[in-house]
């Protein structure tokens, strides 16, 4: 087994940030308006939404994907997911209540790597319903292909 390596990871989250902070924003044809890449979604890399710390493979693995979520998000014309919830925004006043607001979050798959298997989930996030500014969530990877198929008429999946 590979051990974790720390300065590694240090290297690519210095270089994810970096990147990240020159996207600014992409127009997202799926959307049909620009998605902004603000300090938010790079928190979301780091932090789940306890605002606790991600573990360091997770956060390797979004910062690994940072740059195909930018062309997945250039090129996409389908919404694969979409949710929407009101939920806490910001971080508690002095009293400790947060308001609350309209979230809705937008799905987008893609295969990135035929060879090596694997896909993609980007996520866009909108807070305020239409008013509100499109801004990217999320990079991670979804799935990696297998070797077995679904045969045509049933639904017993065999390996291969």
């Amino acid at each position: 087994m590979q051990l974790f390596d720390i300065n590694k990871f240090n290297e690519l989250k210095d270089l994810a940030k970096t990147n990240y902070e020159s996207i600014g924003d992409v127009y997202c044809p799926a959307l049909k308006s620009k998605v902004v890449f603000n300090a938010d979604g790079f928190h979301h890399l780091r932090y789940d939404e306890n605002r606790s710390e991600r573990s360091k493979k997770e956060q390797y693995n979004k910062f690994i994907f940072l740059n195909n979520a930018v062309d997945v998000l250039k090129k996409t014309t389908t919404i694969q997911e979409y949710r929407r919830s009101i939920c806490p925004i910001g971080k508690p006043d002095k009293s400790g209540l947060r308001k609350t607001n309209m979230v809705e979050w937008f799905g987008f798959f893609a295969i990135i790597s035929c060879t090596k298997k694997l896909r993609i989930n980007v996520v866009v996030r909108r807070i305020g319903g239409e008013n509100g500014q499109y801004h990217f969530w999320s990079a991670m990877p979804f799935w990696r292909l297998t070797n077995r198929h679904r045969e045509v008429g049933s639904v017993k999946l065999e390996n291969n």
